[in-house]
């Protein structure tokens, strides 16, 4: 093997072992209205409603995007917020016919824009936490990752 080829091999091992020892960390949890940073970026629930069937429960988050970047725009996914449970089940927004990440309008350098996302969860559901992850940008590499261990408690 040569060189080259044992460095890189070093290289991505250390990097998924530091990407493991970050993701193993415990979370961090936040109230809601406090920002949490990912790189130029800041995410910040300022409401939620709880709306509570037999079945299942609700909830309506507005979530505020800050572009804190210098240049770039930023594309916000409704994907990019999930929520999880007590049990490890992962919920994701319910798309709607209006309004879908495709149609979402690029937020400008010092700008922002909120948006309403909807998650149904089973009534059973034990613990509810908002969470984010949107891969990892350069400011993340300096930080660990720190946005992916933040959650918010529903």
């Amino acid at each position: 093997m040569n060189g080259t080829l044992r460095f890189a091999i070093i290289g991505l091992a250390l990097i998924a072992v530091g990407l493991a020892y970050f993701r193993s960390q415990p979370l961090d949890v936040v109230p809601i209205g406090n920002a949490v940073r990912q790189d130029d970026f800041t995410y910040t629930i300022t409401r939620v409603v709880k709306e509570r069937d037999a079945e299942t429960v609700s909830y309506v988050v507005t979530i505020r995007v800050e572009n804190d970047a210098k240049r770039v725009d930023y594309q916000w996914s409704d994907d990019t917020v999930f929520v999880t449970d007590a049990a490890g089940r992962h919920y994701h927004a319910i798309v709607s016919n209006t309004s879908t990440a495709v149609d979402r309008a690029p937020i400008p350098p010092s700008a922002s824009a909120e948006y309403d996302l909807t998650f149904r969860l089973p009534a059973d559901a034990k613990n509810p936490m908002l969470r984010y992850w949107n891969g990892i940008l350069m400011g993340d590499v300096f930080d660990g990752v720190a946005y992916s261990r933040t959650a918010v408690a529903l």
